[in-house]
């Protein structure tokens, strides 16, 4: 009789505790298995700059030992070809591949690569959209989860455009006023300078201070910023901080510049220049 008192709150305890632990929110018992299986586009939304790169990822966290073809949808204003180039499946498909050796979540992607001249003086949407994820053998799975990574927007921000042609300047700076004329082109191609593309080029950045015109390439953002090549295409010794601004509203650009070579190191100059009628 003594041990079996001993006995009962014991027992007592243990259903306490195995009431405590039933959560009846849990929305999946074991009866009904696990969470169905998913797809997900996993990049999140991003801004991307022309002249770069992005992977998107479809990912699939729960593996189902075969591979899972993935349908999509492309979106949005950015134009294929123009604003992007796209690689990797085929448009509108990707296959997620089961890879026995991974100890990862499998994953498919698909490569956007962005051109300099993406969405040039603006900016430009690219979505992506689930449509359908089916295994190898053909079941079904689930898109998105809980709303999250069914559709994924990535904006692309363009560099600034710009009125080519001959641009009469004036200067301040170290070296006075050098009032002179410039030619400002965009090349068909980028001139790459240091492994980086640039779209504008001056005929001369230096009004004539080495005697000649001294050529030299420089990119502008969309709001109109300077950001001039590390140094000259036709001189790799000539060597400049170049920034500055332009305005659309009365194609006038100012080049700020101070020189970091050619013995005047430290030197400014600040060429503003119109462009002519």
């Amino acid at each position: 009789m003594m041990e079996l008192k001993r006995i009962l709150p014991v027992i007592f305890i243990f259903a306490l505790v195995f009431t405590a632990c039933e959560d009846v929110t849990e929305p999946y018992s074991i009866e009904d298995g696990a969470v169905p299986a998913f797809v997900i586009i996993q990049t999140a939304d991003a801004n991307v700059l022309a002249g770069g790169s992005l992977t998107v990822q479809f990912q699939l966290p729960q593996t189902q030992e075969e591979d899972v073809i993935v349908e999509y949808e492309v979106s949005g204003n950015a134009v294929a070809g123009e604003d992007y180039v796209m690689t990797g499946g085929e448009a509108g498909t990707v296959t997620i591949v089961h890879n026995p050796d991974n100890q990862q979540f499998d994953v498919g992607t698909v490569q956007l690569d962005f051109p300099i001249t993406a969405a040039l003086g603006t900016s430009r949407t690219l979505t992506f959209t689930l449509l359908s994820a089916t295994t190898a053998s053909g079941q079904e799975l689930n898109i998105g989860r809980a709303g999250v990574g069914l559709s994924r927007t990535y904006t692309i921000n363009g560099l600034g455009s710009m009125e080519t042609g001959t641009y009469s300047y004036s200067t301040t700076g170290s070296f006075g006023d050098r009032p002179g004329t410039m030619v400002i082109s965009q090349p068909e191609e980028p001139i790459i300078i240091d492994g980086e593309p640039y779209l504008f080029e001056t005929s001369d950045i230096a009004a004539m201070l080495f005697g000649s015109a001294m050529p030299y390439a420089f990119n502008l953002t969309a709001d109109g910023t300077v950001i001039g090549a590390p140094f000259s295409h036709a001189a790799s010794t000539v060597i400049l901080d170049l920034g500055g601004s332009y305005d659309d509203a009365t194609d006038t650009i100012v080049f700020d510049i101070v020189f970091q070579c050619c013995g005047v190191v430290g030197a400014e100059l600040v060429i503003t220049g119109t462009l002519a009628d």
